[in-house]
């Protein structure tokens, strides 16, 4: 469908449900963004008959657009993770038979740009995409690519209610991590090989389910088990208290298996190996992620985060993309 036609029924929808609401309470209602993992089968996609795994694939695929145009354009990581996250946010509103999901990407990579003050011209992301995408894909823009994607900005704001900023686990990863105590070599390990897992988690729907401090604890428990490093030590360490419990409360070892199977399972539809710095067989170097890391510009401060649900972490400030700790 049209983007612009859709953007007429939307804003009639919206009008409707506004009218028929308490005007007084609407201001004050702050979103959240946060489903539990029975609603994410409810999405308007299944409920016009898209099945799960077509609209799972579908997020996979928008998240690498967005990323590798992203790329292409140079833009830090913390950008190119805000925009997926918008796209994975307005998927919980829309449904993929009425917005594109490519010609969604582009408008959450432009979005994200002016968020995270990168900017890139709307000109500039559809000629990137004109180069990724093949004819049928791109034909997704319409006649008039740029208007598509400028009258869809509105139905994202609108969609994610002005909502912009987006704290991301880079930042608390490397921060817990410092907190650690052992082999230096074996740390550093662990954090690039999470770092990837937070990247990798990005095609998932974790990032809907649960906040950036606990999706950092879980990749450092899932890069623990797999590079054998036996997370005993920390500062400030209590007696009877598990390493995670120092960063995050409440927190059930369940759910971090929870997340960590979900970022598995992702390696097994995309039948990619479990990213571990190793060689493959011929010494041809194996993907590290399904999300390689781009060369970002320079850090830049990061903006609070307005999620209702309070944090369980400190906030400090972004990280450099590669996650040295010393």
């Amino acid at each position: 469908m049209c983007v612009r036609r859709c953007l007429v029924l939307f804003v009639w929808m919206n009008v409707e449900r506004t009218a028929s609401s308490d005007p007084a309470g609407l201001d004050h209602i702050k979103p959240c963004w946060y489903w539990d993992k029975k609603d994410l089968v409810h999405t308007p996609s299944q409920a016009e008959g898209l099945d799960p795994a077509t609209e799972a694939r579908y997020r996979r695929e928008g998240a690498r657009f967005i990323f590798d145009a992203g790329t292409r354009l140079g833009l830090h990581y913390d950008t190119l993770a805000t925009g997926i996250v918008y796209f994975h946010r307005f998927y919980m509103f829309h449904s993929f038979k009425q917005f594109p999901r490519y010609v969604t990407g582009g408008c959450c990579l432009f979005l994200a740009g002016k968020v995270e003050e990168t900017p890139k011209k709307c000109k500039d992301i559809i000629k990137t995409a004109r180069g990724l995408l093949n004819d049928v894909q791109f034909a997704q823009f319409g006649d008039d690519p740029k208007e598509e994607v400028m009258v869809l900005e509105r139905i994202l704001l609108q969609t994610i209610k002005f909502d912009l900023q987006v704290e991301h686990p880079y930042q608390f990863l490397l921060r817990y991590a410092k907190q650690l105590k052992g082999d230096k070599n074996k740390v550093q390990k662990l954090v690039q090989m999470a770092w990837t897992f937070v990247n990798d988690s990005l095609y998932t729907m974790v990032a809907l389910q649960w906040e950036p401090q606990i999706i950092a604890v879980a990749v450092m428990y899932l890069a623990g088990r797999l590079s054998k490093f036996d997370l005993q030590e920390w500062t400030s360490k209590q007696t009877n208290r598990r390493w995670w419990e120092q960063f995050v409360h409440d927190v059930p070892v369940e759910v971090l298996e929870d997340i960590c199977h979900q970022i598995l399972d992702l390696y097994s539809q995309a039948k990619q190996q479990i990213p571990d710095g190793g060689m493959s067989a011929g010494d041809t170097p194996l993907p590290p992620s399904i999300l390689s890391p781009p060369v970002p510009p320079p850090t830049k401060k990061t903006s609070p985060q307005t999620s209702p649900r309070p944090p369980r972490a400190a906030q400090v400030s972004r990280p450099l993309f590669h996650p040295q700790l010393g």
